[in-house]
């Protein structure tokens, strides 16, 4: 940056003097007076990046418009060699790295100034970039890779062939060009470059996140066919790349949600256990502050499922409770099963069976029979989006109704209100096995 400040100042300063000789020229007259000049910029060795001969025409066409601009075309026709060694002897000066090999002037109104520039000294030969990732996570570098593998080739392009004093001015132009690289590959991310200049340069690029970031990365389980407890240690581990995406700006995990859902579900479909009993697993990735993967695992045959549960609130002996359920598809969408419950204390229990069947994937109803006690109950089951439950028990023999409402607090625990018509209602924690 200050390099580029005093390349600024060099050519104000030596267009300021040229413009002030110039001026003392005799017979100006506005009739015939220079109104623009444009530069043809060419190099010897015909490797200058475009965006370098951009940014030296541009600084030789500010020369050219301070000191020609106003004066009259004829006067530099009539001394064409002394004013073209100036203007040569001037463009040597500012333009470090580089001599004029020709140059000439076209003079008119339209003046056109034809620069052919040869390199001096060392040249960069290669150009080697290195991307500084901080304290991504290899599952987000693997990303970031995939992003800017062109970027070494693009730099390579820009750099190549340059003479390397001319780093030092150009070194905004090296900026500048390498941030658009990095920002049309890497929208989501801020790049800082630094060059070290030699005939093999260095690029050195660090990444900075912008905008909204992931805060939180965690693992839902929407729904499932066996005890989540079977799944702990692919949870585990999934949950464990979910975290690895904090840090990260959510658009960028949001335009690479497609390539992390399927690294999650190959992740889940690698454990043992999944593969062992062929489960079905389908997940969907919510992108956010909080990105949170929700996971189905499925089989198209059994439903085993536990849980024990506490009331608070409850009057009786029966508060607490263990119970598990084996069902079995017979068709799609119907599921026959046996239950049993357990009571630790007093001891007690009843054996259940019954019959499903599935409206998608979060609606049910059933019937079910209590062997135990000989009675008849209707079921109703509704699912509201990730979190909310509710479900309706009628009991025909004893004329009881029971209702519950649930709130899943995590993966393993759920909260549910209980309303019964013969014992009141109660609060019931669940746990999820």
């Amino acid at each position: 940056m200050l390099s580029s400040l005093r390349y600024v100042r060099k050519i104000a300063l030596y267009a300021g003097i040229l413009s002030a000789v110039f001026s003392m020229a005799p017979g100006i007259s506005e009739a015939a007076s220079i109104l623009s000049v444009h530069v043809n910029l060419t190099s010897t060795d015909g490797e200058m990046p475009p965006s370098v001969r951009q940014r030296i025409e541009a600084s030789l066409a500010s020369i050219g418009n301070r000191v020609l601009v106003g004066k009259e075309a004829e006067i530099f026709q009539n001394n064409r060699y002394q004013y073209d060694k100036v203007l040569a002897d001037i463009v040597n000066r500012v333009v470090v790295g580089y001599v004029v090999s020709d140059m000439s002037l076209n003079y008119g109104q339209e003046t056109t100034m034809n620069v052919v520039l040869m390199p001096v000294g060392q040249t960069i030969k290669s150009v080697r970039t290195e991307v500084d990732y901080g304290n991504l996570t290899p599952l987000a570098q693997t990303l970031v890779k995939e992003d800017l593998a062109g970027l070494p080739g693009e730099m390579n392009a820009l750099l190549t062939g340059l003479p390397v004093d001319s780093i030092g001015w150009a070194d905004s132009v090296s900026q500048s060009a390498g941030q658009t690289i990095v920002k049309n590959a890497l929208p989501e991310f801020d790049a800082r470059l630094h060059v070290e200049s030699g005939e093999n340069t260095v690029v050195h690029v660090s990444l900075l996140p912008q905008g909204t970031i992931v805060r939180r990365g965690v693992l839902t389980f929407r729904k499932t066919t066996v005890p989540r407890l079977f799944m702990y240690n692919a949870a585990n581990r999934a949950e464990g790349s979910m975290r690895s995406l904090e840090g990260l700006p959510v658009a960028f995990v949001d335009r690479h949600k497609e390539e992390i859902r399927e690294y999650m579900q190959n992740q889940l479909e690698e454990d043992s256990f999944i593969r062992r009993y062929d489960l079905e697993i389908d997940t969907d990735l919510h992108c956010g502050s909080e990105t949170e993967l929700l996971v189905d695992a499925l089989t198209d045959h059994w439903i085993i499922q536990g849980q024990a549960w506490l009331d608070a609130g409850r009057s009786g002996e029966k508060n607490t409770a263990i119970e598990g359920l084996l069902g079995h598809y017979v068709k799609k969408h119907d599921v026959v099963f046996g239950e049993a419950r357990f009571y630790p204390g007093p001891v007690d229990g009843n054996l259940y069976g019954g019959w499903l069947h599935y409206f998608g994937k979060s609606t049910y109803i059933g019937y079910k029979y209590d062997f135990t006690d000989r009675e008849s109950h209707w079921l109703l089951h509704q699912g509201f989006g990730r979190l909310w439950e509710a479900r309706y028990d009628r009991n025909v023999d004893a004329h009881e109704d029971e209702i519950g409402i649930s709130y899943k607090l995590h993966n393993y625990m759920t909260l549910e209100y209980v309303y019964n018509s013969e014992d009141g209602s109660w609060l019931r924690l669940i746990a999820n096995l």
